[in-house]
């Protein structure tokens, strides 16, 4: 049966698995394992809810490797309801040019609804990448 509030679009399975909680879809963890999978090593990248705000907090890297689970990542952060959506990247350590270029995308999907994409804390790659491309990156919208 499908969860109340929730689409049911399909999540990418490549190394992805997704976790839904049967009442409300934004509780959603998303969790890429690494090639070695199996061997005790950390995944590079996760996303779980936010419990204080409508959102989701990013763990690790976001980069080539972890680009499959970012985009599902963001799917799920976009169909998060509420008129701000916040995205925590406190704890990521490293974007790169199509990791930031996927926020614009889901920036970009989120202000078509009539809402807003609000990141927090964002890592010194991405600050790097708005410096270097200012018009580019203007949508990106960052918490003071």
């Amino acid at each position: 049966m499908p969860s109340p509030g929730r689409p049911d679009r399909p999540v990418p399975t490549d190394g992805v698995q997704a976790l839904y909680d049967s009442v409300l879809w934004a509780d959603a963890v998303v969790r890429c394992a690494p090639t070695g999978a199996g061997t005790g090593a950390a995944p590079t990248l996760t996303a779980q809810p936010l419990r204080d705000r409508p959102g989701a907090l990013l763990s690790g890297s976001c980069d080539l490797d972890s680009r499959p689970i970012l985009c599902a990542a963001l799917g799920v952060v976009t169909r998060i309801p509420g008129p701000v959506v916040h995205l925590d990247l406190s704890a990521v350590a490293f974007l790169d040019a199509a990791s930031v270029a996927a926020l614009l995308q889901a920036s970009s999907t989120v202000t078509g609804q009539g809402r807003r994409l609000l990141l927090h804390d964002p890592p010194y790659s991405l600050r790097k990448i708005v410096a270097m491309f200012p018009d580019e990156c203007a949508a990106l919208e960052v918490a003071a």
